[in-house]
């Protein structure tokens, strides 16, 4: 199929009109209309542009422009070169047929003259030599100006040319410069999620208990997401409140949104634990079964800050009704066995 049935075809199916193509390339509908019938004596001798704009209606439609556009090239070619061949050919008929003019004037009947009809004869035949070398001359001239006028136009077309394919390279430059800039952009987007990305945390010298950091202070809240092999009940708790159904059988995919404040712990209770996958906005959560054992429900602590930490009762006095010290009276003799003379009560109470 020759590629202006192509680009027809292709427009008719996007039921787009001449006119709604001429708004997206800005080029005349006569013009587009011109290349779909192939009429390319619309764009007046001069093809240097009928490439361009072939081009154009490609990328408004969305047709492959390296893929016809060897085609395009020949059919310039081919069309220009005939519109140069039927041009010879006229200039070739018009020096034949003043060629012919010429001959006719030259076999008129001959009769007898006098003398002043020889003398008008020879002058006429004089004036009608010089006529003919005028004419002569007035056809070289007019070849040579058309010879003229074919090189401007080559010269034309082949700087039109030039322009194109110099459009062309600032153009690609232009989309590959866009591009490096879109690149560049989607690297700082990226390295810019990345650093304001969520950080979990293991809590040392305690098991499955993490620590969330790097919280965003637009971030009011986080997803939570469990997926379920099987069917099992969840708690989740906010500083020791439930904030969700604990009385319902989750299966499937459980999701809870933490609601944050400054400082809090949240806690997870999955009563049937089968290797489920536990999330955090995206952030994998792996529960240690160190100190777990099959059939106890599996828990997971989340702190926040410095969490909701519990405060130690200290006391400062005891009673002392009823403490054994631990002394019996089998340690104490008679009343007199613990009575001691000054002198051995300051040799013992220095040896203390």
């Amino acid at each position: 199929m020759a590629y202006y049935h192509i680009l027809k075809e292709r427009r008719t199916n996007l039921k787009l009109s001449i006119q709604d193509v001429s708004n997206q390339t800005r080029l005349a509908p006569q013009y587009i209309q011109a290349i779909e019938e192939h009429n390319l004596d619309v764009f007046s001798d001069d093809f240097s542009f009928v490439r361009y704009f072939v081009h154009a209606y490609c990328d408004a439609i969305g047709v492959n422009w390296q893929a016809i556009a060897d085609e395009v090239d020949m059919d310039i070619n081919e069309v220009a070169h005939q519109k140069d061949m039927a041009l010879t050919m006229a200039q070739r008929r018009m020096v034949e047929q003043m060629a012919s003019v010429q001959k006719k004037k030259k076999s008129s009947t001959k009769k007898k003259k006098s003398w002043f009809q020889k003398h008008v004869s020879r002058t006429s035949s004089s004036l009608s030599t010089n006529q003919s070398q005028l004419i002569k001359v007035l056809v070289l001239i007019g070849i040579a100006g058309l010879c003229v006028l074919s090189v401007i136009n080559f010269g034309l077309r082949a700087i039109s040319n030039q322009k194109l394919q110099t459009q062309e390279a600032l153009r690609q430059e232009q989309l590959s410069k866009k591009e490096q800039e879109t690149n560049k952009l989607a690297n700082q987007r990226q390295k810019a999620k990345e650093a304001a990305a969520l950080v979990v945390e293991k809590i040392s010298d305690e098991t499955n208990a993490y620590q969330l950091s790097n919280i965003q202070s637009d971030v009011k809240k986080l997803d939570l997401s469990i997926t379920l092999p099987t069917k099992s009940k969840i708690t989740v708790t906010k500083d020791g409140e439930t904030i969700n159904d604990d009385t319902k059988v989750y299966t499937g995919t459980f999701t809870q949104s933490l609601e944050l404040s400054e400082n809090c712990t949240f806690e997870i209770s999955i009563e049937t634990y089968s290797d489920n996958s536990i999330t955090i906005d995206g952030k994998e959560i792996s529960f240690d079964k160190t100190d777990w054992q099959e059939g106890q429900p599996a828990i997971i602590t989340l702190q926040v800050g410095k969490g909701n930490q519990k405060e130690t009762e200290e006391y400062s006095q005891y009673d002392d009704s009823g403490y054994d010290y631990g002394y019996s009276d089998e340690y104490y003799g008679q009343e007199g066995d613990y009575t001691y003379d000054q002198n051995e009560y300051t040799e013992q109470t220095n040896d203390y």
